[in-house]
């Protein structure tokens, strides 16, 4: 099975919050795959929101030593994920033609472009998205980027991981 990361959600599964849990198990234990793009705006928003941090923990937990990866770069990490099967590594030009695509028919809601094509050209179908407590001007179960989650939605049928009570979405493979 395989997801998409939003990028704001990176701090939350990273700092192994409690709705993020069953994300990581099921990347541990489920054979789980990160679906990513190296364009510049994943990498950009990746880079900024600790991305490489969270690509070291995942392989921390498939068993190599910690040390060994502190002077692990970038491109050196994604190419031990996509070996160990936790990362699957999809055509930046491929996604970058999609987005030049869908901005040019102007049908997306979101300021994530990115997002929706990788998810198009990969066929993925769950999104994992950060969920936001304290906002009162959001309705329950809303996260931080509600027309991501409608573009999401309403062009790919797509489902939205928020919060741990989601754990279902985890069970179906979504992967082809």
């Amino acid at each position: 099975m395989c997801l998409i990361l939003d990028a704001n959600s990176l701090t939350k599964f990273k700092n192994r919050d409690e709705d993020m849990e069953p994300v990581w198990y099921w990347l541990r234990r489920k054979n789980g795959k990160i679906v990513y793009s190296d364009t510049e705006k994943f990498r950009s928003e990746w880079e900024h929101r600790s991305g490489i941090e969270l690509m070291r923990g995942l392989l921390e937990e498939d068993g190599l030593n910690p040390s060994s990866l502190i002077s692990i770069g970038w491109d050196q990490l994604m190419r031990q994920l996509q070996r160990r099967d936790k990362l699957r590594l999809v055509s930046a030009q491929d996604v970058q033609e999609k987005v030049d695509e869908l901005e040019r028919a102007g049908i997306l809601r979101s300021d994530d472009p990115h997002i929706i094509a990788l998810a198009m050209i990969a066929n993925v179908k769950v999104l994992v998205v950060e969920r936001t407590y304290d906002d009162p001007r959001r309705p329950e179960g809303q996260g931080r980027d509600s027309n991501l989650q409608e573009d999401f939605k309403t062009l790919l049928g797509g489902k939205v991981y928020q919060t741990k009570s989601h754990s279902r979405l985890l069970r179906n493979d979504t992967c082809p």
